[in-house]
């Protein structure tokens, strides 16, 4: 009780920083009015239009005109709960982006069909954040948070993300230090396949060594529910900073 009472503080106190910091974006950020539905179970593990598979877990989207690799965000506005979506696929029809299960799920909108959401187009800062959605949400479960505090901590993200100020510091879990590429492969090919894209192996520099890590992450919170998971797999697991 007392960790979790712990985590939420931080959580709250990040929360208030970051609104209170005015947001600094690289690109503009372009909004409408779109509706949105998600994809059938028919089409897991097929291949989208990028070339890339579909998969229902992931946060990916839909859409007729957006290029691929476009990070947006979709929010509904009956729940004012937000989602980060990579756009992957195209849609037929115009006016319409369709989620993958997972991202539907997060703001509501498995059990209402076709729904009217806000689209809104992200700089490109916003992949790193993308990426880590998983691990956000699970830290969300671990210190049990209220919805109306999970939109609070997410908004606060989206708000802040390009600010260099709040992110200078990231955090990265270690998994392990070996002695050739092959063998650090070997092992990013063990890692769960929600952290595969956030993972990778680096060569220290000077010495014939290889790290083997998963991150970066934004918050020391999000890297420790990651740790948490990967040090049943990986015992000598540790975080670090850069």
């Amino acid at each position: 009780m007392v960790k979790k009472t712990g985590c939420y503080i931080i959580i709250c106190v990040i929360v208030v920083m970051s609104l209170m910091v005015y947001p600094l974006f690289a690109q503009q950020k372009r909004t409408t009015t779109i509706k949105a539905t998600y994809y059938h179970d028919r089409f897991n593990n097929r291949k989208t239009s990028s070339g890339e598979k579909f998969f229902q877990k992931l946060y990916t989207a839909a859409h007729k005109t957006l290029p691929f690799n476009t990070i947006v965000k979709i929010t509904n506005p009956k729940t004012s709960r937000s989602v980060l979506v990579k756009i992957n696929d195209r849609c037929r029809r115009a006016g319409i982006v369709d989620l993958s299960k997972t991202a539907a799920q997060k703001i509501d909108l498995l059990s209402n069909g076709i729904v009217n959401v806000t689209l809104e187009v992200m700089p490109d800062d916003y992949m790193l954040l993308w990426s880590q959605q998983e691990s956000i949400y699970a830290m969300f479960d671990s210190v049990e948070m209220p919805k109306e505090m999970q939109i609070k901590y997410l908004d606060s993200l989206y708000n802040t993300i390009a600010n260099s100020q709040i992110f200078s510091i990231n955090y990265y879990v270690k998994i392990a230090t070996v002695e050739s590429e092959n063998e650090a492969q070997r092992i990013l090919y063990t890692i769960p396949e929600k952290y595969r894209l956030n993972s990778k192996s680096e060569k220290i520099y000077n010495e014939n060594f290889f790290d083997v890590v998963i991150g970066p992450f934004i918050t020391k919170e999000m890297a420790s529910v990651v740790l948490s998971e990967m040090r049943s797999r990986y015992p000598t697991s540790h975080l670090i900073k850069k």
